[in-house]
């Protein structure tokens, strides 16, 4: 007799232990990403019978993990990816490294380990005693399936220039456009009871929204497939669901899903819009640009120095244009450089391609477009001036201009290095 054909299990949150998470979703579905916190060992009952973790021995607990990890791993795309969000804890006076035991046993099974990431998260449950220190952080463990793997690092950067150096004004070509990448450790705090209002969902260790939205954007793309084994209160599937993305849950406790049920119904509308709200990052986009635009005046002060001390003339300007984006590999966008005087171009010009073949200037990402003119009409109240040491704050005094303007341009830059960090 053949066996039934799975139907759709997505958006889909199942009763069921995780232990037997091919019985109920077959073969036929494809997960591009596993984010889960496993029960702690043997040190929470989360009120369901035959549950992993509480009440078993260590090492029946990592076994159970290994398996349900096992089956997921034939579950998941080629390039899909699980996350593991674990601590250690004390047994008999001294630490048991969890997070590491269970690293080595997925390994085994076929998991790539990619990053460990430490969440500080300021509160932890005081299963450390005895120690010197206080727990605040837990670790996150970053597997995939192969070395092909969905990796949206460009989505989740820092780009809020509060959180840079204030170097970055002056050195620009030293910071990505995107943005600042995510480092290893994450700060995230607790949901602490009440704090999400009426709609909180009550359970014992609530993972933060933000955490999991930078993993599901980190790992997936809108209409992917996004599972969670033991899913708790349902954080990583309600927000999957706002963020565009299908979700599947194990939870063996009927009060949660019950629970997460309510809340997904009563918070998904204004989650939903605040995510197509924020999905096209403006901010970003402003960054990007500004970032761009500090490379582009900067590259112009460059040049100036070096061609005044080598060819030791200074009786030019140099007009800088944004163009369009590059198809060169390694550049970010095309650049049109106007040097606007009496210049011999037989000397320049091999100057000019001999300096922005080498560093600093092959590292700014510019493709230059290099003209010159004796003369150029300009619309003055279009045209911004700056002085030979100084691209990321225009002359605003009239006379200044005449006398210091060296680099000109339509973009406008007015930055206090002194307002950042």
């Amino acid at each position: 007799m053949k066996s039934k054909k799975k139907t759709n299990r997505t958006n889909s949150v199942f009763n069921k232990d995780s232990r037997f998470i091919l019985d109920t979703l077959g073969s036929e579905v494809q997960v591009t990403s596993t984010i889960t916190s496993p029960p702690y060992y043997d040190m929470k009952d989360y009120e369901s019978k035959n549950q992993v973790g509480y009440g078993q021995t260590y090492e029946a607990y990592l076994n159970d993990l290994k398996s349900i990890f096992k089956d997921i791993l034939s579950i998941t795309k080629e390039d899909g990816s699980l996350w593991i969000i674990i601590d250690t804890f004390k047994r008999n006076n001294q630490v048991v490294t969890l997070p590491f035991d269970l690293s080595n046993k997925l390994k085994e099974i076929g998991w790539l380990l990619q990053d460990v990431i430490i969440w500080k998260k300021d509160k932890t449950v005081p299963w450390s005693t005895n120690g010197f220190t206080q727990r605040k952080f837990e670790y996150i463990l970053f597997f995939t399936k192969s070395t092909n793997f969905k990796s949206k690092r460009d989505k989740v950067r820092v780009y809020d220039t509060s959180h840079l150096k204030r170097w970055w004004v002056k050195y620009p070509e030293r910071y990505n456009p995107k943005g600042k990448a995510l480092d290893e450790v994450w700060e995230f705090p607790i949901p602490t009871q009440g704090s999400w209002g009426d709609k909180y969902i009550r359970h014992f260790c609530p993972l933060p929204r933000d955490m999991v939205a930078t993993m599901i954007e980190l790992s997936t793309e809108e209409n992917d497939i996004v599972l969670d084994p033991f899913a708790g209160s349902g954080t990583v599937l309600s927000q999957s669901a706002y963020m565009k993305r299908k979700y599947i849950g194990f939870e063996l406790n009927k009060k949660y899903i019950d629970m997460f049920t309510t809340y997904l119904h009563s918070t998904f509308e204004a989650n939903r819009i605040e995510y197509e709200r924020t999905h096209e990052n403006k901010a970003q986009l402003n960054f990007e640009k500004m970032i761009l635009n500090l490379r582009a005046l900067k590259y112009a002060k460059v040049l100036l120095s070096h061609i005044q001390k080598k060819l030791l003339i200074n009786n030019f300007k140099i007009f800088v244009t944004l163009k369009q984006k590059s198809i060169i590999k390694q550049k970010l966008i095309k650049v049109q450089y106007d040097f606007i005087g009496e210049i011999d171009k037989s000397v320049i010009l091999p100057l000019l391609n001999e300096l922005s073949s080498k560093s600093p200037l092959s590292k700014f990402g510019i493709e230059p477009i290099f003209n010159l003119v004796k003369t150029k009409k300009l619309i003055l109240k279009d045209i911004f001036y700056y002085s030979e040491n100084n691209t990321h704050s225009y002359i605003e005094d009239k006379k200044l201009k005449s006398e210091k303007g060296r680099i000109l341009s339509k973009i406008k830059i007015n930055l206090n290095e002194n307002d950042y960090l």
